[in-house]
């Protein structure tokens, strides 16, 4: 709820609140009759032990309905209304306890007896309910709140990541010492890798605020980027790109790029042991797979070491999917939900 209250507390005032309006009546006729006489002691103890019963009887209900509406606890074995049936028969069953303790007390008027303690009783427990329900919308409220937030933060740290994948000194530095090579070589693919590296910068800045793009564009992307990742490597790295090109679907963006390049990064790529990185459709159709060669190199690379994590929660926070990660002896694989386009 707030900085001074947690949502049990708020419980336990609501009971008090609650025991004490539903057995006002009663405490003004004690007050104005036997409170002060000792022979109306009695009367005055069973009156202290009702509304004791009723503070401890409303917060057991406010507690227990609240903490099974936001876990969803009586799912799936019950339904909604199930779950209020044993409400119902707890409500009965505690009362009955009551009902014969102080039965005891006024043996002459077991009828009265019963009937106040559940005349009380059941609006004490309806009420009960409302407060439970009201303060489990505010807990899932506050929750969402939470969620949402997070989203934002996750969001605004995975657009960073991205940034920084695409421009940071090291990217930058091989790509212009590529493109430098090119020129002193006269080399007809000059002009095409200026031109896909126009649009990798290009798309890096588009997508900052976005969530989630056509996969279309990020096959563009993705294209592009490997372009640039062949021309520098040469025949020692192998992208094979078996994705469609326009496909229904989106993702969000830099996700492939974001794979590719962490292959790249922490796998040895030389003569010796050239690197095939793999995009294509898992055979279950649910899944974009890109997979690699595992061969790590021997120290480990530069890095924040949130790129994947960072994957994972985008997917999770968005679609409310995990992404898988798959590693054997000889081949890692990230394998990416499929997003249809609404």
């Amino acid at each position: 709820m707030n900085a001074r209250f947690s949502f049990r507390q708020i419980s336990g005032i609501a009971s008090v609140i609650v025991a004490v309006l539903v057995n006002l009546p009663l405490i003004r006729l004690a007050n104005q009759t036997q409170l002060a006489v000792i022979p109306g002691l009695p009367d005055t103890v069973f009156l202290v032990v009702r509304v004791l019963f009723h503070i401890a009887f409303t917060f057991f209900f406010i507690e227990l309905n609240r903490y099974v509406l936001i876990r969803k606890g009586y799912e799936p074995r019950l339904n909604l209304a199930g779950w209020y049936g044993i409400n119902f028969l707890l409500f009965l069953g505690i009362n009955a306890l009551f009902v014969a303790l102080v039965l005891p007390w006024y043996p002459e008027r077991p009828i009265l007896v019963f009937v106040t303690t559940y005349f009380r009783g059941f609006f004490v427990w309806g009420t009960a309910l409302l407060v439970a329900n009201f303060l489990t919308v505010l807990q899932q409220n506050r929750s969402m709140q939470t969620e949402n937030e997070r989203l934002k933060r996750e969001s605004l740290q995975a657009q960073l990541d991205g940034l920084r994948a695409q421009l940071n000194p090291h990217f930058l530095f091989n790509s212009l010492n590529a493109l430098s090579s090119l020129i002193r070589e006269g080399s007809a693919n000059t002009q095409p890798y200026l031109s896909k590296l126009s649009q990798v910068l290009r798309y890096s800045l588009q997508v900052q605020n976005r969530e989630l793009v056509p996969f279309a564009e990020e096959m563009q992307f993705t294209m592009a980027y490997s372009f640039l990742l062949t021309m520098r490597f040469g025949a020692n790295l192998q992208i094979h790109n078996e994705l469609p090109t326009e496909a229904s679907w989106l993702i969000p963006p830099m996700s492939l790029q974001l794979l590719i390049e962490n292959s790249v990064k922490h796998n040895v790529i030389s003569n010796v042991k050239p690197l095939t990185i793999r995009l294509a459709i898992d055979p279950s159709g649910a899944f974009i797979r890109v997979s690699n060669g595992y061969q790590p190199k021997p120290e480990p690379a530069d890095g924040t070491g949130t790129g994947l994590p960072n994957l994972e929660n985008r997917y999770r926070l968005l679609t409310g999917k995990t992404i898988q990660i798959v590693r054997t002896e000889r081949e890692f694989s990230v394998h990416l939900p499929l997003i249809p386009a609404v």
